[in-house]
């Protein structure tokens, strides 16, 4: 587009970050799942409610260019090219269970599994807080949860439905849904990023006119009491690493203050980013990671093996 005007055409599913896109069977259910970088730490991403797997991409690609890692990112159930047989089955046990399922599929050979970080984000890192407080995953250097705090999500959720309620239900052209999800408040993504992720959220209608959303955040309402409540609990007694990022420190509750006061976990404050922190500050989430990963890079390297 010239004359000075935003670019928001689309960007391919591997414009940034991802290099390979498979479909990871479990019992007839279709899991798509986009990845990285083939050796070194594994990385397993897990989006919140409505992204997909492609808010990680811009992330991938700053991690991958700092240490040898690889990256997964599924669509999780309900969500983006995923396709279950009960998409809307969104308890955070099932997510959990099927994030474990995948990831057996992955790294079938239990000699040769890599040490691995979990991500989540919103809704993905209650689940993250949960395989990792589950022990789902095994070798587990840390989790890291981004921006999603027990406290300050549930008093989130009165809202959630006047927020739903103004969100627009369809698109005509893909490009006025990026162009929506780049300037709202409400489900702010930067570009360049978004050309490449929002898409991923769509779907064309039936009769081919319109773009609408995969998944219809209303229809969730039932679970999200569910998925955040007791994750500080959790998420202090998880065993591996903790890292919290949020865009302020106010987003902490009484719980997380304290711990933290104590040296519990590693609390990240990564201001100006809005909701979705690793889509649109990549480098500053990553610049946190990698930080993490040289605590244990040189044993690693040196062949010495964890208790985790």
């Amino acid at each position: 587009m010239g004359g000075g005007s935003v670019d928001l055409s689309p960007l391919p599913w591997n414009h940034y970050g991802f290099s390979i896109k498979e479909v990871v069977n479990i019992d007839g259910d279709e899991f798509n799942v986009y990845r990285t970088g083939g050796e070194g730490v594994a990385i397993f991403c897990l989006h919140g409610a409505g992204y997909t797997g492609l808010s990680f991409a811009r992330l991938a690609g700053s991690l991958t260019q700092r240490f040898k890692c690889q990256v997964i990112a599924p669509d999780l159930r309900g969500h983006g090219e995923t396709k279950c047989a009960q998409p809307m089955e969104l308890t955070k046990e099932q997510l959990s269970k099927d994030v474990h399922r995948i990831y057996e599929k992955l790294f079938p050979d239990e000699n040769t599994r890599p040490y691995a970080f979990i991500i989540g984000h919103s809704m993905g890192g209650a689940v993250a807080i949960r395989v990792c407080h589950e022990k789902l995953i095994p070798r587990v250097l840390a989790v890291v949860v981004i921006d999603v705090v027990e406290g300050t999500a549930i008093a989130a959720l009165a809202d959630m439905p006047a927020i739903l309620k103004h969100r627009p239900k369809r698109f005509q052209k893909l490009e006025e849904a990026i162009h929506w999800a780049s300037t709202s408040l409400d489900c702010y993504c930067q570009l360049p990023g978004a050309r490449q992720s929002v898409p991923s959220q769509f779907k064309l209608s039936a009769n081919g006119s319109y773009y609408e959303w995969i998944i219809d955040l209303e229809k969730t309402a039932k679970f999200w009491v569910g998925w955040f409540t007791g994750i500080s609990k959790e998420f202090l007694d998880c065993q591996q690493g903790k890292i919290l990022i949020v865009g302020h420190v106010e987003r902490l509750d009484s719980e997380l203050i304290k711990a933290e006061i104590q040296g519990k976990f590693q609390n990240v404050i990564i201001p100006d980013a809005g909701h979705a922190i690793h889509e649109n500050d990549p480098e500053a989430v990553s610049n946190a990671i990698e930080n993490y990963y040289k605590r244990f890079a040189v044993l690693i390297e040196k062949g010495v093996k964890f208790n985790v």
